[in-house]
C-alpha cells in the first residue's frame, strides 16, 4: 500500500525556517563559510517559485503515479516516508526537487524519480499560472 498526500498539495507546506534549517550542519562552527554558501545556493534554486499564500491558488496535481515501492536492504522494515518540497513551473511541469526528510535512500530515489514525471494544472494568482513550490509527502507501505 502506498500512501501520497496529493489531494491536498500545498497543506503541507513547511514554514521557511524549517527548509532551510536541513541544510545547517551538526557542528555550526566546522565548514561555516562552505555551509552559508551551500544554504544560499540552496536557495536560490527556489527563489523564482513562490510560496503558496491565500491570494495564490494551489496547483492540481493531473498525473501523478504512485511511485514504485523498492528493493530493501535486509532486515529493513517494509515501510518509510519521504518529504519533498518540489517546484511546480507556470506550465505545470515538475522543476527543482529537494528532499527534506527520507527513511531511507531506497526510499528517496523511487519518490524522486516518480516525482520527475509528474503534471499538474498550474498554480494561479490574479488568475495568471505562476511558479510555485510545495511539499508532498509520500509514504511506502508493504
Amino acid at each position: 500500500m502506498l500512501k501520497i498526500s496529493l489531494a491536498t498539495i500545498g497543506v503541507l507546506v513547511l514554514p521557511f525556517w524549517a527548509v532551510t534549517a536541513q541544510s545547517t550542519p551538526a557542528n555550526p562552527q566546522a565548514n561555516s563559510t562552505v555551509s552559508a554558501t551551500s544554504a544560499v545556493s540552496e536557495e536560490r534554486t527556489f527563489e523564482h517559485y513562490l510560496r503558496l499564500a491565500p491570494d495564490i491558488k494551489p496547483p492540481k496535481a493531473t498525473y501523478a503515479p504512485d511511485p514504485p515501492f523498492p528493493k530493501l536492504p535486509p532486515n529493513h522494515e517494509d515501510e518509510g516516508h519521504v518529504v519533498l518540497l518540489v517546484g511546480v513551473k507556470a506550465d505545470g511541469r515538475v522543476g527543482p526537487i529537494r528532499v527534506l526528510r527520507n527513511d531511507l535512500e531506497v526510499f528517496e530515489q523511487s519518490a524522486i524519480e516518480t516525482v520527475k514525471t509528474w503534471r499538474f494544472k498550474p498554480a494561479r494568482k490574479n488568475g495568471k499560472p505562476v511558479p510555485v513550490q510545495v511539499s508532498v509527502e509520500i509514504s511506502f507501505k508493504k
